[in-house]
């Protein structure tokens, strides 16, 4: 007996099949194009088009406010996660830069590629510095997905100052964003007072909300102590959704408040807690992908080569122009040198956040929408491209990467004379940082048999989690120092003989 379907059955079917087919090729063409340096959420957004109506996939999708609810969706737990994994040990000793890049530095930026829309473009100041607010905040999911692909290995205080300051500055664009479409939608109502008394209640009621919100999960968590360990990744989606509607409902800044509540609980221990850290990472990759391609499904090439000439005017200006001086104010009281501020306003990449804000236009009937929509999905296309292609480069020759000292061998004489003690340095970007040794994977005849962590050594057991900066004294059988090499990684290793 066979199986019914009728005609929307089908249609369904055929649309399952599709989301899945483009979420696996996107995967697939990330791996391919990682290995020569482009940005895998470039190849999201390139694979959209292609599944467009003006490409091979022939798909049409015009709906900017499914689009719109996606990207808030998306954006809270691409930030939650991004909150969750920042360690608060790192950003103690650069939060007071990376508090003043990702306020007066979005505004810097935001009034900068502003005025170049004005005298460009022509069009009043409402809409150019809309347009300058939309793509003024940098994206975390970009900067850091490019940083472990490459695994260029900052120095901590580099890498903190970026990943606080891409985590942090999407809220301050959101509130201009949507403060200046209430301008122009509502002009009699507007209000600087209004304004500015609009934007401390958000941002505090998000502070605020957030970080205890965060607390308090964390507390449910170990209160509740589940049988199920697949019910935590559930109970954490539940409330990063209710911490940003309830903060949003009551006034402030969900997005704000969904990334310090990732902190907060980054920075306390409970159940699971390195499970529900991969879980979100992959969690925020689903919702990043997904995202890019339905946006790349809304752009039609055709309606992009009219402003192309604009967009690659303010591509530069944002590149070379807006971002380096904003960053280069910022960061003027603090002690960084010239090279140190070139990269970080190179590190500066535009992704999620500018095309979400860009949605919002469409989504709000905003006048000149599709124009301003166009050009915020080609200064971000373009940026990325450059930004993220060369940002290892930018990296080596601004000496901001830490010393070659990864790894040291010491000699050891075994009866076999087939073993070795080798010494790992766990620097910043490795993937091996928050997993037990347990969970390292090690081959049999590999030891972990001592832990420089700080000023003390001590004898870790198999539970026994990795942390940062530690130094891990391996003894193992040289058949498996590849093996071992390819878990810790390998690619800023310097050995050395001690003895």
């Amino acid at each position: 007996m066979g199986l019914y379907f009728n005609s929307m059955d089908k249609h369904f079917l055929q649309l399952m099949f599709a989301a899945g087919f483009l979420l696996l090729f996107s995967v697939f063409a990330s791996k391919t194009t990682s290995r020569i340096g482009i940005p895998a959420l470039l190849i999201f957004i390139v694979v959209g088009m292609l599944s467009g109506p003006e490409g091979p996939g022939g798909m049409t999708f015009n709906n900017p406010h499914i689009t719109h609810g996606l990207g808030t969706v998306a954006l809270s737990f691409i930030l939650f996660s991004g909150g969750l994994s920042t360690e608060l040990s790192l950003i103690r000793h650069v939060w007071k830069e990376g508090v003043a890049l990702a306020s007066f530095g979005v505004l810097i930026s935001a009034v900068l590629i502003g005025s170049l829309v004005y005298y460009v473009m022509g069009w009043d100041l409402l809409h150019a510095g809309l347009l300058g607010a939309a793509v003024s905040s940098t994206d975390a999911a970009a900067v850091f997905g490019i940083l472990k692909t490459k695994k260029l290995g900052l120095k901590p205080k580099i890498q903190s100052l970026l990943e606080l300051e891409s985590g942090s500055n999407d809220p301050i664009a959101v509130f201009l964003t949507l403060s200046l479409i209430q301008v122009i939608l509502t002009p009699a109502d507007f209000s600087w007072g209004e304004i500015l008394q609009s934007f401390f209640i958000q941002m505090s009621l998000g502070a605020l909300s957030g970080w205890f919100l965060g607390r308090g999960l964390v507390k449910l968590i170990n209160w509740l102590d589940l049988e199920f360990e697949g019910l935590y990744p559930v109970l954490t989606i539940a409330g990063v959704v209710c911490i940003y509607s309830l903060t949003e409902y009551c006034g402030g800044n969900g997005f704000l408040s969904v990334y310090l509540a990732g902190m907060s609980m980054g920075s306390q221990k409970y159940f699971s807690k390195l499970t529900l850290g991969v879980f979100h990472d992959g969690l925020a990759w689903l919702m990043q992908v997904a995202m890019f391609l339905s946006m790349g499904l809304l752009v039609k090439p055709s309606e992009m080569l009219p402003v192309a000439g604009e967009g690659f005017i303010f591509s530069l200006g944002l590149v070379f122009l807006a971002r380096p001086i904003s960053v280069a104010i910022c960061l003027l009281p603090f002690k960084y040198s010239l090279k140190e501020i070139w990269f970080l306003s190179w590190g500066g990449l535009r992704g999620a956040v500018p095309i979400i804000l860009a949605s919002y236009f469409l989504a709000k009937n905003v006048s000149l929408a599709p124009v301003m929509f166009n050009l915020v999905f080609f200064i971000v296309v373009f940026t990325m491209l450059i930004q993220g292609t060369s940002l290892g480069l930018m990296a080596a020759w601004t000496q901001v990467q830490e010393p070659l000292i990864d790894k040291r061998k010491l000699p050891f004489k075994s009866r076999h004379h087939s073993s070795e003690f080798i010494e790992f340095y766990i620097g910043s970007m490795s993937q091996v940082i928050g997993k037990s040794i347990f969970q390292l994977g090690l081959p049999k005849d590999v030891l972990v048999v001592l832990i420089h962590r700080k000023d003390k050594e001590f004898i870790p057991r198999g539970k026994t989690q990795i942390e940062i900066h530690d130094r891990l004294v391996c003894l193992t059988a040289r058949a498996s120092i590849s093996k071992v090499e390819a878990i810790f990684g390998s690619e800023h290793f310097l050995e050395r003989k001690i003895g």
